[in-house]
């Protein structure tokens, strides 16, 4: 196996002013690439969380990978930047719990330090087997999550909004929920319609379909009725039908017969219609209560 000191976080800028990360991003999950193009597989994370801590000693940060590099051990004392307490397995990889040195916090709130780089053991086709600490560096190698904390990335996200909003990025909660309440106001006439007005136009609309829907089943059972097909007493299920389901009536009527035709006369359709042995009673009763000709029914 091959011990591998590899630079790693690149993401949002630590502000100035800002607190070092109690919880840092040191592995993310799966394949990891390398900016030098090494390779390395993350495939068993709760292994080599359980490998790391197996010790039962605090994980080193140091500065620069100077623990790794026998040079500069022999040169003199190498400082702990801080001390990895904890490893936590989540959905974006193994992170940390640091305890960080007073010197490292305030030079990470300074920006004199930005990024954090893992020391790992690895075999030799790249599966990563355990941690070994880390190091603070100037130039990273992986895409991690920067030293930043929830904090500060809820920070970031709001000068994003405030600047989507048209204000400067340090406008604060107060100026920025003060703009969203401003822009909630009266829309402009010409690109939006008030929601109560879409449903009143709706449902006039629907109220408009059914009472179109009901007079044309009251003249088609009519002249049903006028042509023989129903009695008085089939006229409410027969409107009822053909309202609900014109396709139904229809094809009643299709395989009916003009059995009561002898208990009702229509003058109306007698004197307006010639009658023709070409033409069905029901459609000649249609076309008379409409006040069309029977061609008109054609086609």
């Amino acid at each position: 196996m091959t011990e591998l000191a590899t630079a790693l976080c690149r993401g949002p800028d630590l502000g100035t002013g800002q607190t070092a990360p109690d919880l840092v991003h040191l592995l993310p999950l799966g394949e990891i690439r390398g900016r030098d193009g090494r390779r390395f597989v993350l495939g068993n994370p709760e292994g080599v969380v359980s490998a790391s801590l197996s010790q039962g000693l605090d994980l080193v940060i140091d500065y620069e990978h100077q623990g790794d590099d026998p040079a500069r051990r022999g040169r003199g004392p190498v400082p702990a930047a801080g001390w990895i307490k904890d490893l936590v397995l989540k959905t974006s990889g193994i992170w940390g719990r640091v305890v960080w040195t007073e010197r490292a916090r305030n030079m990470i709130a300074n920006r004199e330090y930005r990024y954090l780089s893992p020391v790992l053991t690895h075999r030799p086709n790249g599966e990563v087997v355990r941690l070994k600490g880390a190091s603070l560096v100037h130039r990273p190698n992986l895409e991690l999550t920067a030293l930043s904390s929830q904090e500060d990335t809820m920070t970031e996200d709001l000068a994003r909004v405030a600047e989507a909003l048209g204000l400067a990025p340090d406008a604060g909660i107060d100026a920025t929920l003060a703009r969203i309440d401003a822009l909630g106001g009266d829309p402009d006439p010409s690109k939006y319609v008030p929601i109560k007005a879409v449903n009143e136009l709706l449902a006039e609309r629907n109220t408009r379909t059914a009472t179109m829907s009901a007079r044309e089943a009251e003249i088609k059972v009519t002249a049903a009725m006028d042509a023989g097909y129903l009695t008085p007493a089939m006229r409410d299920w027969a409107v009822a039908l053909c309202h609900q389901n014109p396709e139904s009536f229809d094809a009643f009527m299709s395989s009916a017969a003009p059995t009561y035709a002898h208990l009702f006369t229509s003058p109306a359709l007698n004197a307006a219609v010639p009658r023709s042995p070409s033409r069905d009673p029901l459609t000649l009763a249609i076309a008379d209560q409409l006040g069309l000709a029977p061609d008109a029914l054609d086609g």
